[in-house]
């Protein structure tokens, strides 16, 4: 009798350890078909208040149009990719860009075990692509990002990012692959601008990155040694120190002709300069012709200086201003006329404030004309522009961001002019030369003048705050007819938290993640005790 109890015992002992393996076994594999299923599928819950995870709408509007297909290169494991924090954005990005578009497909390339898979995809021997490279491919065409592309790092702190930016990124690179051909931004760099080296384009300047978000290739140029090339849309002068060269009797080249040549074929330039910017006499005059006019001050009127010399006028407005010097000026939008057309989508909500710092006001030149656009429906829709008309030649400046109306122009720490209810201070202006092409349709050409350089610091492009970025890729887009991404911002590390549920929900889901498998087992329990009870 004993034995057949002990026996009994036995082989229900045995049982429940071999329902408790089987129950062990079949949890592991459901886990691990889920997260099979979950990787390929995103089955993923974001609750981070920033969206980290999230692919935004605008990302999906973005590349709508993409009709091509585009490979997403991912150079590691997708285990060791969602198990690395940053990499996890971005690939998380890259499956819902796929999963929203059927021409986008994600790959993933080990280059540990099959490094030649990515050779085709360096730009010289010296070219290195690591595991967190992150290649986007159509055609004959690709782009190579480094992880560190994808999120905006403070200028104190280039190692650890504060922000994501990798929705705009891989849009803009998969735009950018699949456009028939990419236009060239030239940009100056022999009369003392920042840019001194080819190695500078591949940096991590805010600008620089923000013109190839825009679909530009970027080339450093030589006037004075180098032809414009014939597929180059767009020349960027920023902050230059030095004049450009034309023909006067000692110096047989011309800058100045190459500028007005390439302007003659529907392209466009952009000029950043300052109140510190020395007088340029050459480029400036040429400017003239565009009726851009930077603002200065004779200093003999200040009693100060040599006669004949001047300084730059700086914009000072205490009331509207993010500093307490007054220097750092907000910019009135323009409502009306072409300047408003460069902002129009950041006007139609809350426009974000953008800023002027360090700014030098900008005057119609003498030999244009003031004209009031008058609409016989609605007066209200009246505004005033200056224009130019000469030998075939027509031209219109427009403002794009004004002063306020309490604003005050500084020279050599002395006020000499105030702004009124009339006549407010140009902060940028937009010039269009128009022209017939083929008698039938009307081009243009645009020179964009601003009387900042700060304006296009890293601190303020990078800003989801101020609007300076998103006003420039509005100015890309009309002025260059590029598709350009505007509305995609990037997405602050405020906090990795969970705080988007409230304390309810967060109590709920403790009590229930706690109770709900103390449940099972408790069930599960009884119902093997009233088993084994009744089984004897």
């Amino acid at each position: 009798m004993k034995k057949s109890i002990l026996s009994r015992r036995f082989r229900y002992g045995g049982a429940a350890a071999a329902l408790t393996a089987a129950i062990i076994v079949v949890v592991i594999l459901l886990n691990a078909l889920f997260s099979l299923l979950a990787n390929k599928f995103i089955w993923y819950t974001d609750l981070t208040s920033e969206g980290l995870y999230s692919l935004s709408d605008a990302a999906v509007e973005a590349i709508e149009g993409i009709d091509k297909d585009v490979y997403i290169i991912f150079c590691d494991d997708p285990d060791n990719l969602m198990s690395d924090t940053l990499q996890s954005y971005i690939y998380t990005t890259a499956l819902g860009l796929e999963k929203a578009n059927k021409y986008v497909h994600v790959q993933n390339v080990n280059i540990y075990r099959n490094p030649s898979a990515v050779s085709y995809y360096k730009t010289t021997s010296k070219t290195n692509i690591y595991t967190n490279s992150i290649i986007i491919t159509s055609g004959s065409e690709f782009r190579v990002f480094s992880e560190k592309s994808m999120f905006v790092f403070n200028d104190s702190d280039s190692t650890t990012p504060w922000s994501y930016n990798g929705e705009k990124k891989i849009c803009a690179g998969i735009l950018a692959v699949t456009k028939a051909e990419s236009p060239i931004c030239c940009i100056t760099y022999n009369h003392g601008e920042p840019f001194v080296t080819s190695d500078e384009i591949a940096s991590s300047n805010a600008l620089l990155s923000m013109l190839e978000d825009a679909g530009y290739k970027l080339q450093l140029i030589d006037l004075a040694n180098e032809d414009i090339p014939a597929d180059c849309r767009l020349m960027l002068v920023y902050n230059p120190n030095s004049d450009f060269l034309v023909k006067d009797g000692i110096s047989d080249k011309s800058e100045i002709e190459k500028l007005d040549k390439f302007l003659d074929g529907t392209n466009s330039l952009m000029v950043f300069m300052d109140p510190e910017s020395p007088v340029l006499p050459h480029f400036e005059e040429y400017l003239e012709e565009w009726g851009i006019t930077f603002d200065r001050y004779e200093t003999t009127a200040l009693g100060t200086g040599l006669a004949g010399s001047t300084v730059g006028c700086y914009v000072k407005d205490s009331l509207y201003s993010v500093t307490q010097d007054g220097l750092g000026v907000v910019g009135t939008y323009t409502s009306k006329g072409l300047g408003a057309s460069l902002h129009s989508e950041l006007r139609y909500t809350y426009p974000p404030k953008v800023i002027f710092p360090n700014c030098m006001g900008i005057s119609c030149a003498s030999n244009y004309s003031k004209t009031v656009h008058e609409d016989e429906d609605d007066s209200s829709n009246n505004f005033t522009y200056y224009s130019y008309y000469s030998n075939g030649v027509s031209r219109s400046i427009y403002d794009v961001f004004t002063s306020s109306n309490s604003a005050v122009e500084v020279a050599g720490g002395k006020t000499v002019e105030s702004a009124t209810d009339l006549e407010q201070f140009s902060l940028m202006t937009v010039t269009r030369e128009s022209r017939m092409a083929d008698n039938t349709n009307e081009d243009y050409s645009y020179v964009l003048a601003c009387g900042s350089t700060d304006f296009l610091s890293n601190t303020l492009l990078q800003s989801n705050t101020y609007g300076n970025e998103d006003v420039m890729l509005s100015a890309l887009r009309a002025m260059g007819k590029e598709l350009v991404i505007v509305n995609l911002d990037h997405k602050p590390f405020a906090s990795t938290e969970i705080e988007n549920i409230t304390t309810a929900e967060a109590n709920a889901w403790t009590i229930s993640l706690i109770a709900i498998p103390a449940v099972i087992t408790l069930a599960v329990g009884t119902y093997v005790l009233v088993r084994r009870k009744y089984s004897r």
